[in-house]
C-alpha cells in the first residue's frame, strides 16, 4: 500500500470534517533562439500580509536587435505592475497575490514566451527567497510526495502515481456522505470517479517504464496480481506508486527519469518511503528507505539499505504470488538486494528515514513515528551508531528528541539533519531547528543544545478541514517533506506543497494536488 505522509496530518483534518483533469505548471523552457537568449527570476518582496514578488526578464546575446520588442507579461492570478525597462535588456515589474498558490508568469519577447511558475506561501522566513515549482518533467496532474534531493542537488526524487491524492480520503469518508466508509465492496460496490479514474500520465516522458498491470487506459482495475486478485477483486482501495529520479540539467530543471522501485509483477503496490542517499564517490549511491512487509516480527515500517546507480532503473527486489493462494501477502522473489538495518525493535514506525553522514561514514539515522499511540508516536528520533560500522552493526541508540523539537500538542515528522540543525515539518508547515552540541547520543538528547522550532514554511492557516469552499480554490493547504541541498554555496530546500485544485461535486471535499517546489536561503 501507498506510504504518504502529508496525507497522514490531512487525514486527522478530513476525520473531523467528516465527522459533523488539471495541468502541468512547470516551467516551460522555450527553443533555442538564433537571435537571442531570454531568461526569468523570481525576488520575493518581504512585506506585511502575502510577500509579492518581483519578475527580471533578461534578455541576452541579442546579437541582432529586434527594436520594438517589448516584455509583455501574462499571469494565472494576481496583478502585475507596470513593467520597467532597465535598458541593457533588462526588464523589470513585480507581481501582487491575493491569496496562497501557484502564480504562472509568462513572459512573451519578439514572439518568444517564457513560464515560470512562483508560489506564495502564507508565510516565508526572512532568511529565504522566493519559493517555486520545480521545473521539468517532475511534476504532472498526477500524485507527487515524498520528495528528496541528493546532497549536491543534482538528483531529484519524487513518489508518485496517477491518481488524485484525495482518493484516499473519499476511499474513508462514510458512505451517507458520498465516500466509501472505507470498503470498497461493501455492502456493495463503491462507485466515484476519483476511486475509478486515473489523473496525470503513465507514459513518457514523465513516467517511462511505469508499472501499468493495474490500469487500463485512464481505468483504475482493482487488481492486484502480486495478491492473485483479478480485475475489481480488491477489497481495500490499493494505491499504485513509483519512485523516480530525475537529473538537473543546465537551466535547473529536472529530468531524464528513471524509476527505483520493487518489482511485484507490475503492481507498483509494494512501495517503499523515505528515500535519503549517500554518495559512494564511485557512482553509486547508498540508500536507505522505510517499508513493511509480512517478513519482519512485529509487521512494522522497517529501514532498508539499497546500493543504487542513479539514471538506470533500480530493483530494490521481486515479489512473487504467495503459497497460500490469493488474498495472502506476496513473497519475495529470489532477487532481493534491500538489505534490513537492525535498529531494534520495530514496533510502530521507523518512518520518512534520513541518513545523516561525515567524510564518507554514517554516523546517525533520523526517523518519525506516525503510525502508532505509544510514547513516541508523532514525535521524531533518531538513532546514532554507537560502534560497528554501517550497515552490519546492530549497535544503535535510540533517542527520542527532547521538547524544543517534539512539542507538545504538535506533529513533528519529515527530519532532514545538516550539520546546522534539523529540518522537519511541523503540523504541516517547515520548521527548522538549530543544534549546537557535538554528534553523540548524550549531546542530541540535551534539550539546552536546541534552539526552539523557527518556520520556514507557512501553509495558509485560513483552512480549517478538507471541506472547503470556492473561495479557497488555488490556496496552499499543507507543506512537507524538507531535504537539503548546497548548490554554489548556497542551501537550497526542496519540499512537497499541497494547492486546492477543485471540489469534489459529491462530498465537497478538496481536490488536493501534490506537487515539488524550491527555494533558495539568502
Amino acid at each position: 500500500m501507498v506510504k504518504t505522509t502529508l496525507s497522514i496530518v490531512l487525514a486527522t483534518l478530513f476525520l473531523t470534517a467528516c465527522s459533523s483533469d488539471s495541468s502541468d505548471t512547470s516551467t516551460q523552457v522555450p527553443p533555442s533562439v538564433d537571435m537571442f537568449d531570454i531568461a526569468m527570476n523570481f525576488e520575493r518582496v518581504p512585506s506585511t500580509g502575502l510577500d509579492p514578488f518581483k519578475v527580471t526578464a533578461i534578455i541576452t546575446n541579442n546579437t541582432s536587435p529586434v527594436t520594438d520588442a517589448v516584455i509583455t507579461p501574462a499571469l494565472s492570478s494576481g496583478s502585475a505592475s507596470p513593467v520597467v525597462n532597465n535598458n541593457n535588456g533588462n526588464y523589470t515589474f513585480t507581481v501582487t497575490p491575493d491569496k496562497t498558490g501557484e502564480y504562472n508568469v509568462t513572459i512573451y519577447y519578439a514572439d518568444v514566451n517564457l513560464s515560470k511558475t512562483a508560489l506564495v506561501v502564507q508565510d516565508v522566513h526572512a532568511g529565504w527567497g522566493q519559493p517555486e515549482s520545480v521545473s521539468g518533467l517532475v511534476n504532472t496532474a498526477g500524485y507527487e510526495d515524498g520528495v528528496t534531493i541528493t546532497p549536491d542537488g543534482e538528483y531529484l526524487f519524487v513518489q508518485t502515481g496517477p491518481f488524485r491524492m484525495s482518493s484516499i480520503f473519499i476511499y474513508g469518508m462514510p458512505r451517507v456522505n458520498g465516500g466509501c466508509g472505507g470498503e470498497r465492496l461493501v455492502p456493495d460496490r463503491c462507485e466515484h470517479p476519483w476511486i475509478n479514474e486515473t489523473i496525470g500520465t503513465l507514459s513518457a516522458p514523465q513516467r517511462p517504464g511505469f508499472f501499468t498491470g493495474r490500469f487500463s487506459g485512464t481505468t483504475q482495475l482493482h487488481n492486484a496480481a502480486s495478491w492473485g486478485l483479478g480485475i475489481d477483486e480488491t477489497p481495500n482501495y490499493a494505491l499504485s506508486t513509483m519512485f523516480y529520479g530525475f537529473k538537473k540539467q543546465e537551466d535547473g530543471s529536472f529530468k531524464e527519469p528513471f524509476h527505483m522501485a520493487f518489482s511485484d509483477l507490475n503492481d507498483a503496490i509494494s512501495s517503499p518511503f523515505g528515500l535519503s542517499f549517500m554518495d559512494n564517490g564511485d557512482g553509486s549511491y547508498t540508500t536507505i528507505f522505510a517499508f513493511k512487509d509480512s517478513y519482519t516480527t512485529n509487521y512494522g515500517f522497517d529501514i532498508y539499505t539499497y546500493n543504487a546507480i542513479f539514471g538506470l532503473d533500480n530493483n530494490f527486489g521481486d515479489y512473487e504470488l504467495s503459497d497460500f493462494g490469493p488474498g495472502n501477502p506476496p513473497k519475495r522473489g529470489g532477487h532481493f538486494p534491500s538489505a534490513l538495518l537492525d535498529l531494534g525493535d520495530n514496533n510502530g514506525t521507523q518512518g520518512n528515514p534520513f541518513l545523516y553522514y561525515s567524510n564518507s561514514s554514517v554516523k546517525s539515522i533520523w526517523t518519525d513515528d506516525e503510525y502508532d499511540s505509544d510514547a513516541d508516536a508523532k514525535k521524531l528520533s533518531v538513532y546514532v551508531l554507537n560502534s560497528g560500522s554501517f550497515p552490519t552493526s546492530s549497535d544503535w541508540v535510540k533517542i527520542v528528541l527532547p521538547s524544543k523539537i517534539n512539542v507538545d500538542g504538535t506533529e513533528a515528522i519529515q527530519p532532514t539533519f545538516v550539520d546546522a540543525g534539523l529540518y522537519f515539518t511541523q503540523d504541516v508547515s517547515i520548521t527548522f531547528s538549530a543544534y549546537l552540541g557535538e554528534h553523540n547520543a548524550s549531546e542530541l538528547a540535551n534539550n539546552n543544545n536546541w534552539t526552539s522550532a523557527e518556520t520556514i514554511l507557512q501553509k495558509d492557516t485560513t483552512i480549517g478541514s478538507l471541506i472547503v469552499t470556492e473561495e479557497d480554490i488555488g490556496k496552499v493547504m499543507a507543506i512537507g517533506e524538507p531535504t537539503i541541498a548546497v548548490v554554489n554555496g548556497k542551501e537550497v530546500l526542496y519540499f512537497v506543497y499541497a494547492y486546492i485544485r477543485g471540489i469534489d461535486p459529491i462530498t465537497k471535499i478538496a481536490d488536493l494536488d501534490f506537487q515539488a517546489g524550491f527555494v533558495e536561503k539568502n
